[in-house]
């Protein structure tokens, strides 16, 4: 510690610093050997010690007559000058020998004041050397014997000796107190040049404690009080002091400044002490500016000069320092052996010192870089102890961050982020930021490491966080070589996490910041990172581009709607994709268990034995649950020894996906291929792009599953809860379903069809939904009313009118025959027409042509009529019932309105039946795929009758909700015989649980269940109408007449059912 020794002369010469020896002989020759005293004085106060010894020298050795020193007060200050001369100059052996000296000259008659200030100046020189033990012990001495003195400067001057010591100790409140108790000796004896070094120590204190203004203002105060009484050489280690307070304040260049400055101030007046300090503290600044050649420059010679003059502390401190120089540059082994030799001569000095907590801890970061996590933790837990005895904010919050990086590394990341946490909060409060960015590199780094192996997002995003704030606070601190250091590591980072864009901006603002000459090694590191991104950037172009094509492929295949070929068509793309040989699909079965749904490549046989032989060995569960990869079959446990039907070659690469499936249903997708392929074994990106690629697989079998179900769905509904189809009617009615799925049989023929009920019962619902399950859906229905309109103008409208045929036909109008040409014709209340006008209608409905009124020459029409009336047929049938139940039955054709049949014999029936068969088949089969297989007759049975009754109101259903249209699958139905009376050739449409009268055969009653199972629904408009039932009616019997007996009409009767509702 510098500043102790007095220099309060005010006669200071001009300082001659470079004055020889021989010039001082010289001018001690002018002046007389009675003037050697007083002119060492001289250049002592000026601070040249080398010419002060020479002087002092002379004066001891001079001859007691010509005036030497005649008393031992005289002889003791002479003494002591010297040994202060020498210590100035750092020749500390040299000067404990000659205090031993000056003590062997004084001990025949030495006194206790002469003792104590002989104990103070060893006690000061052992300080120096480091033994502060000893130094203690003589202090102490000294305190005793001076305390009851008037020897202020003395007192104060061992009060100081105890003060450094217990700041070099680390105990601080003791030392405080010393300091502050000199200063008030030094202030009551006037000394400036005690209160300075005081001060001084003051301002030493708190920068320990991180107090850096109050640091800076002690330091300040003794550096005037310094150059005010021209104490140069205690005013150097005021300005290389202020310089280290600037350098923990983060003020660098104020640092370099002040240290530059002490250094010269320091050659300038023989300080070795103080340039050795001032060298190391240069070259561990350019350390932190990365500049490592000057830095160890520096550093070296530091060292030696401590070396060289037997100056522990300095020595420990330059070895510490070039061990950081080490470790910047990642030489770990020869950093920590710096810092074990430093450490073993510190555990000499003071075992518990700031220098033991600073090479504990540094040893510490040197053990962990070196993956020796337990001996880092123990030598930062030592750290941290004495840290926090010393109470060393600086070094207790480097402990904590050595603690939390080792716990990171050892996976706990939580004590990690504990431990980081209180030291960044320690670390921001007392303004180091240097320190703190140094954290967060740390921090980032590990982190990453951690994600790397855990494949975890979220600590990945926690790592780049740590890295940002790394790089803002080099940024802040103007270190261009750790910044770009710090961006290199979070382009890492970024591109980790595949944000390649950040990546390349983080390496650009690198690459800004560095030049070659100032790290070529980190500057080569950034180069060959962006090659790898760039290299990177071209795979990855390639490899997108089929996974971009691959995906959209997929969806194609998607978006078909055959979801039975989905599966395989997907498989196949991605096995196609990621060049497999062979692969399979093991999904859900129907009706449990797992079962093969697509192969490429092998058989359903041999991918079935493949499938049994996987879930013995490795188990149904371990296969739907996790990724299984092998990149050879016959050195993995698990696939060596395959049976023979597996067609499973030992050399061969193995990757099973588990599918995504709901519920959590086993599935999973196969893929194979030969080790001896061009491709090899399946890589990372491979097993990723099937990852990927097996979720599409998954939706394939979803989707299939979804069809499934809704065609399921579709026919349940249609049965159970009444879904609505093209007919526009939506009923629960069981038996109106019945009647609305056999209507979708007879619907695609053209059968003239009569709807018997009464009014507001649904008749016209029935018309439409007739004509909407027909050929003829997309041709136009026409309704007319035949009850509004007259016998003339129903005639006109009917059948049309050439111009002049009547009074007011002054133009030629088409008739609605014409006008539903190729669609249906929907006759409502057919029974009101005359018997003029049903004549007309069984001649166009038995020879397709129509005749307008007043013309002569006839238009062909293909018409289907359907017809309805509200007359009950049985009460009428004698009456008009019989005028339009009665028509000629030409080949192929069918009629709506039937009249009186001639007698036939059974057999010409059936001849005709069969004559007919290959026109009804041509004509409602093959002419339209939607029709079916067409029109059959049972054998020995080729006529059928039946009835169906229906009852509700859907009068307003039309009204109160729009119609859509649906699909629905239509399925022929074969006409049945009935057991009508009469033998009627109709088609029997009967409702469940009532037969026909007289008893309905067996195999039409047996096959209601099945024939309403195979109905499909349609969705259709919302038509509300009450519950419906059928009721089977025997029908009148018909006429024996031969030409009538061509007629074929299906009959449909609707009850009211308000009764029912």
């Amino acid at each position: 510690m510098d500043g102790l020794v007095p220099k309060d002369r005010s006669d200071i010469p001009h300082r001659t610093s470079g004055a020889s020896p021989a010039r001082a002989s010289t001018d001690a020759g002018s002046y007389g050997e009675h003037k050697a005293q007083e002119l060492g004085d001289l250049y002592f106060a000026a601070d040249n010690y080398v010419v002060a010894l020479e002087y002092y020298r002379r004066a001891l050795e001079a001859d007691p007559k010509n005036g030497s020193p005649q008393n031992g007060d005289d002889l003791l200050r002479i003494g002591t000058q010297i040994v202060e001369c020498l210590r100035h100059r750092g020749d500390l052996n040299e000067a404990v020998d000659s205090l031993h000296d000056l003590h062997r000259r004084l001990r025949p008659h030495v006194t206790r004041e002469q003792a104590g200030r002989l104990a103070a100046s060893l006690a000061l020189l052992l300080f120096e050397r480091g033994r502060y033990r000893p130094a203690q012990r003589a202090a102490t001495l000294a305190y005793r014997l001076l305390r009851d003195t008037t020897l202020n400067l003395d007192i104060g001057r061992t009060e100081m000796i105890f003060g450094v010591i217990a700041l070099r100790t680390g105990d601080w409140n003791a030392a405080r107190e010393y300091f502050e108790s000199a200063i008030a000796t030094y202030r009551r004896a006037g000394y400036d040049a005690g209160m300075a070094s005081a001060y001084n120590s003051l301002g030493l204190l708190h920068k320990n404690h991180c107090r850096f203004k109050e640091a800076a203002r002690f330091l300040e105060q003794a550096l005037r009080i310094g150059e005010r009484s021209g104490l140069f050489h205690d005013s150097a280690t005021y300005v290389h002091n202020l310089g280290i307070v600037h350098e923990k304040m983060g003020e660098w260049d104020l640092a370099e400044d002040h240290y530059r400055r002490g250094l010269q101030m320091n050659t300038e007046v023989g300080n070795p002490v103080g340039k050795a300090r001032a060298l190391f503290c240069l070259g561990n600044l350019r350390r932190k500016r990365r500049d490592f050649a000057t830095a160890e420059n520096l550093i070296r010679q530091a060292l030696a000069l401590s070396v060289e003059r037997g100056f522990p502390r300095e020595t420990i401190l330059s070895r510490e320092t070039l061990g950081d120089l080490y470790a910047d540059r990642d030489m770990l082994p020869e950093a920590r052996a710096e810092y074990e030799t430093g450490l073993a001569m510190a555990d000499q000095i003071a075992p518990d010192s700031d220098l033991t907590v600073e090479l504990v801890r540094r040893l510490g970061d040197a053990q962990l870089r070196m993956g020796e996590i337990e001996g880092a933790k123990r030598s930062g837990e030592r750290a941290l102890a004495i840290a926090r005895r010393l109470g060393d904010r600086i070094e207790e919050a480097c402990s904590l961050r050595l603690l939390g990086l080792t716990a990171a590394e050892a996976g706990d990341l939580p004590s990690a982020q504990e431990r980081l946490g209180e030291a960044s909060r320690i670390l921001l409060s007392i303004g180091k930021r240097y320190e703190l960015a140094r954290l967060n590199l740390g921090a980032g780094l590990a982190w990453r490491r951690r994600a790397r192996k855990g494949k975890s997002r979220g600590i990945l995003d926690e790592s780049i966080g740590f890295l940002r704030r790394a790089v803002a606070a080099y940024e802040s601190l103007a270190l261009p070589t750790l910044t770009a250091r710090a961006l290199l590591e979070l382009s890492r980072s970024e591109l980790m996490r595949g944000q390649v864009d950040e990546a390349v901006l983080h390496l650009d603002h690198a690459s800004s910041l560095l030049s070659p000459e100032d790290d070529p090694a980190l500057a080569r590191e950034i180069e060959e990172f962006r090659a790898e991104i760039e290299q990177g950037l071209i795979e990855g172009t390639s490899a997108q581009s089929n996974e971009f094509s691959a995906f959209e492929e997929i969806r194609s295949v998607l978006r078909g709607v055959d979801a039975e070929s989905a599966v395989q068509d997907v498989l196949a793309v991605t096995a196609r994709r990621v060049t497999a040989a062979r692969g399979c699909v093991a999904a859900p079965a129907v009706h449990g268990g797992i079962e093969i749904v697509a192969s490429v490549g092998m058989s359903y046989r041999v991918a079935q034995d493949l499938l049994s032989e996987l879930e013995r060995r490795i188990g149904a569960a371990r296969l739907a649950s996790a990724p299984v990869v092998s990149s050879r079959a016959g050195a993995d446990a698990r696939f060596r020894d395959m049976p023979g039907t597996t067609h499973l070659s030992p050399r061969t690469s193995i990757a099973i996906m588990p599918l995504s499936l709901p519920s959590g249903l086993p599935g999973y997708l196969y893929l194979d291929r030969p080790e001896e392929s061009a491709l090899g074994a399946f890589k990372q990106r491979e097993i990723n792009l099937i990852a990927m690629l097996a979720n599409h697989v998954a939706v394939a079998i979803l989707e299939l599953s979804r069809q499934r179900l809704a065609r399921e769905n579709s026919a349940l509904r249609g049965r159970l809860m009444g879904s609505a189809n093209d007919h526009g009617i939506v009923t629960r009615s069981p038996e109106l379903l019945e009647i609305l799925s056999l209507l979708e049989r007879v619907g695609p023929s053209d059968a003239t069809i009569l709807i018997e009920g009464e009014t507001g019962s649904g008749k016209g619902l029935l018309a439409r939904a007739i004509h909407a399950s027909s050929a003829r859906a997309t041709k136009p229905l026409i309704q007319v009313n035949c009850a509004a309109l007259p016998e003339q103008l129903l005639e006109s409208e009917l059948f049309g009118h050439v111009q002049g045929a009547f009074t007011g036909a002054v133009r030629e109008k088409v008739g609605l025959f014409v006008e539903a040409n190729g669609g249906t014709l929907f006759l409502d209340e057919v029974d009101k027409t005359t018997i003029t006008i049903q004549g007309k209608l069984l001649q166009v409905l038995d020879n397709r042509e129509v005749r307008p009124v007043g013309g002569n020459k006839s238009t062909k029409v293909d018409v289907r009529v359907v017809c309805a009336t509200n007359v009950n047929r049985e009460s009428q049938r004698a009456d008009r019932a019989r005028r339009i139940s009665r028509g000629p039955l030409l080949p192929a054709e069918r009629h709506l309105l039937p009249r009186p049949a001639a007698p036939r014999a059974a057999g010409g029936r059936a001849a005709l039946g069969r004559a007919l068969l290959p026109a009804l088949r041509d004509r409602d089969g093959e002419r339209d795929p939607r029709r079916g297989p067409g029109i059959d007759f049972p054998p020995g049975r080729p006529s059928m009758a039946g009835e169906c009754a229906r009852a509700g109101e859907g009068r307003e259903a039309p009204r109160r909700h729009g119609q859509r249209r649906g699909h629905a699958v239509d399925r022929a139905v074969a006409p049945r015989p009935s057991q009508a009376r009469g033998g009627e050739r109709r088609f029997a449409v009967h409702a469940p649980g009532r037969g026909c009268q007289g008893g309905a055969p067996a195999h039409l009653a047996g096959s209601r269940a099945s024939q309403l199972e195979q109905a499909s629904g349609r969705q259709g408009a919302l038509a509300l109408l009450p519950d419906a039932i059928a009721e089977d009616k025997a029908l009148p019997p018909r006429s024996k007449d031969p030409k009538s007996s061509k007629g074929l009409k299906v009959v449909i009767k609707l009850l009211n059912s308000r009764k029912y509702m």
